[in-house]
């Protein structure tokens, strides 16, 4: 095995490395490192033994994704795979998972972010493939100009996803290397130049020297200039950014780099759905908004809600059922304290607004506004900075709610009521059991309240555990998972609740805002840390009321008229609670996002089937240009190897067969810039192909014994040429089209592959062949 493949192997190895290595400033730990060092090591040593033991540069590569998936594999779902080697459904099944465990870290979590089995799985997928290209484009197909591509990609998923600059070692590592690459490949192929140059010197015992000499002093000349372009460049790469402006930082996709910006500047999206399988360790401390308030300081600001809870995720959807044509009225006054809020510096994207829950009056000048006609939140068509809503404290007495009677308001719809069908047993028995001994609404739903805010028995943590999974290994509702595990944050124990009330009859849904947040001066400050969510239930008469089954240490304390004993109205029930209990440290919630982060899996339209259908369409738009571009970039690659095969079955005798081999070396060098001279005899083309094809000695005897095979398939009986002289013929060409593809530029390559003549040639007399074919049939 020869130094030069050593080295490039490994430089190729190292530069990968280096590229990657700036990922860890993107997590906060480096568990991830050990496994991609193995696999990238796994890559370098699989490639070697194949390029020592076979030639084809397509199997190369193919064979190392082969060994490497199967390595990775084994490591993360061995125990999924049949005789340890055939993976099965259960194995996509743990892939799957583990991928979107890394999605959810990704579109959650600020740089740097935990790591997990998920997000270490997907590391060590995108390295292997990284590796993998790197290794093909410098070793097996010697190209490490090309190979620069993969690792700009790698080196850009840190730059275009951290919070800052990336240090300049970053970047310096992996681009020395990169060069050092390029200049031993070339080195490697100038020496092999000056070689074939000298041995068709004249057969003196001066010239080889004289031309070494030559071919020495080019080397050397050519070295040093190289690495003085290749420095230059560098210089340049570090030294524009530095004096060229710095734009916006526009990100390409959403991810661990977002950022809302600070204090005014910057808007902060609300993503409108909740997904009960995902932890959230929302710490963003940017602002959203400012308010004063003549109340307290207690009531959450809520920004929208919503009823529709569907595999794991509460959704925001309209249009589901009759629409009523205004909001539902309000408790009359003597139910409710009207109370002002003014807000400031609010960078709450539109169309939301967020506000005490029900609102009772809106003033945002020069804004249009609407409210929901069933959910009562406030929407605007552009971002406002400020404005100032008057809201209702509702704060009707236990005894008014124990007599207000079953819920028969036609506002009321199936999705306030319903329960998922694969955890509707187990939501029945559990809410029966924890309502047990109580006959109305009220006492019904502060039993549920109560046993969730029990922590002798429920846990609050951001951290949910693996997913429970059933006997097949599929993951299970998450509200069993919840029931099981008995963890979970604002989200999973808001849910819970709901369901449990459904189950009695009581309608729910979730509602969505920020906490109080924390009193500054004579303001309160919200941040996005404030998110929070929580159930809201109906009473006849007195319309939707909040709950808070959260414990306590995350959330304060629930509101007076769900604490068993209460008689608070709504005149003192605001006063009863301590104010401190607002400024509690802050529940996180799935609710906010970050600028340019796509509400993803949400509909807020009139109906989802309108979003279904144009999502669908689009996916199939773009599937379908996918698989036209495919086909368009391989036809022509395609054609050429049918037609090859169609030539081959079609050679009756060994001469036929040498024919067609001869055919297609020619076609291939043709491809790579060598044509056969025009008019020139077999030994001529022969000369001609050793001498612009830079072949070593090797490979020039290889050249010389093709044309003797064919002179001898030409000009001597058949049966002269031996079976064996065929397999060694075809061994040659592949050796000789090795050889000279080895010499060309990588665009030379690419454009032999994409754009052979055989191919084009067929496309460019198809018309002739088919009005050949249709005379021929008329006749």
């Amino acid at each position: 095995m020869s130094r030069r493949r050593w080295r490039i192997t490994l430089l190729g190895a190292l530069a990968t490395l280096a590229a990657v290595y700036p990922i860890t400033s993107l997590f906060n730990e480096t568990g991830w490192v050990q496994p991609v060092v193995l696999v990238v090591a796994l890559v370098a040593a699989v490639g070697l033994v194949l390029r020592g033991l076979t030639r084809n540069r397509v199997v190369v590569p193919l064979v190392q994704v082969a060994v490497v998936g199967w390595a990775i594999l084994v490591s993360y779902a061995g125990s999924s795979l049949r005789f340890l080697v055939v993976p099965t459904t259960e194995t996509l099944v743990v892939a799957n998972d583990l991928g979107l465990q890394a999605l959810e870290t990704v579109q959650r979590y600020t740089a740097p972010a935990p790591l997990n089995e998920g997000v270490t799985f997907c590391l060590v997928v995108a390295v292997a493939l990284v590796a993998i290209l790197v290794d093909a484009m410098a070793a097996t197909w010697r190209s490490p100009a090309a190979a620069g591509l993969p690792l700009l990609t790698a080196y850009l998923i840190t730059a275009a996803n951290g919070q800052d600059a990336l240090a300049l070692r970053y970047f310096v590592v992996p681009v020395l290397l990169w060069m050092v690459m390029i200049h031993t490949t070339a080195r490697a192929q100038f020496g092999r130049w000056g070689t074939t140059a000298s041995t068709e010197a004249p057969g003196t015992d001066a010239a080889p020297l004289e031309a070494t000499g030559h071919d020495r002093a080019a080397l050397r000349s050519f070295s040093s200039g190289g690495v003085r372009l290749g420095l230059l460049a560098l210089v340049a790469a570090i030294v524009v950014p530095v004096v060229v402006p710095h734009f916006p930082t526009r990100y390409l996709t959403d991810g661990l780099g977002r950022t809302a910006g600070s204090g005014e500047s910057g808007t902060v999206g609300f993503n409108d759905t909740l997904d009960l399988s995902r932890s959230l360790n929302n710490s963003d401390e940017t602002p959203v908004l400012r308010y004063t308030t003549t109340g307290f300081g207690r009531n959450p600001l809520r920004v929208l809600a919503t009823s529709y809870y569907s595999r794991g995720q509460w959704l925001v959807v309209g249009g589901r059922g009759p629409q009523p044509d205004q909001p539902q009225p309000l408790p009359p006054p003597d139910q409710r304290t009207d109370y002002v809020l003014t807000v400031t510096d609010n960078t709450l994207a539109a169309p939301r607004v967020a506000a005490p829950y029900p609102v009772v009056a809106v003033s945002m000048p020069g804004t249009p506004w609407t409210i929901d006609p069933v959910t009562r939140d406030v929407r605007v068509n552009r971002a406002v900075s400020g404005y100032r809503v008057t809201y209702a404290d509702l704060a009707p007495t236990p005894p008014q709610l124990r007599e207000s009677g079953q819920p028969d308001s036609p506002d009321i719809t199936q999705d306030d009521l319903a329960i998922p069908d694969t955890a509707a047993d187990l939501v029945r028995s559990w809410s029966d059991r924890v309502t047990a001994g109580t006959d109305n609404p009220l006492d019904k739903a502060i039993a549920i309240q109560d046993h969730l805010r029990d922590t002798g028995e429920y846990t609050y943590t951001l951290d949910l555990g693996a997913p429970v999974r059933d006997e097949a290994g599929r993951i299970v509702e998450p509200i069993r998972t919840f029931y099981e595990t008995k963890r979970g944050y604002c989200v999973q124990f808001a849910t819970a609740m709901i369901m449990l009330a459904r189950a009695q009859g009581i309608p729910a849904r979730m509602a969505i805002g920020f906490l109080p947040g924390t009193r500054v001066g004579e303001a309160w400050l919200v941040k996005a840390s404030d998110a929070h969510a929580w159930p809201e239930l109906y009473f006849q008469g007195y319309g939707w009321l909040r709950f808070e089954p959260t414990p306590g240490a995350r959330s304060g304390n629930p509101p007076p008229y769900t604490v068993v004993g209460s008689d608070a109205g709504a005149t003192g029930g605001g006063r009863a609670v301590d104010e401190s209990s607002a400024t509690a440290a802050p529940s996180s919630s799935a609710a906010v996002t970050q600028p340019g982060q796509q509400e993803a899996g949400v509909t807020d339209t009139s109906t989802t089937s309108a979003f279904a259908d144009v999502f669908t369409l689009r996916t199939l738009t773009i599937a379908l240009a996918l698989l036209v571009g495919l086909l368009a970039a391989f036809l022509m690659p395609l054609t050429a190897w049918l037609g090859r095969v169609r030539r081959r079955r079609a050679a009756v005798t060994r001469r036929d067969l040498i024919e067609v081999e001869w055919a297609e070396l020619t076609a291939h060098l043709r491809d790579l810039g060598l044509p056969p001279p025009e008019g020139g005899t077999l030994r001529q083309m022969r000369e001609q192909f050793i001498r612009e094809g830079h072949l070593d000695e090797a490979n020039a005897s290889a050249v010389r014994r093709v044309t003797t095979t064919l002179e001898k398939s030409r000009y001597d009986r058949p049966e002269r040429t031996t079976p064996e002289e065929a397999e060694a013929l075809q061994r040659d060409i592949r050796a000789i089209r090795h050889q000279v593809s080895s010499t060309r530029a990588w665009s030379t390559r690419a454009r032999s592959f994409l754009w052979p003549t055989t191919g084009v040639t067929f496309w460019r007399t198809l018309p002739q062949q088919v009005g050949r074919a249709l005379r021929d049939r008329r006749r």
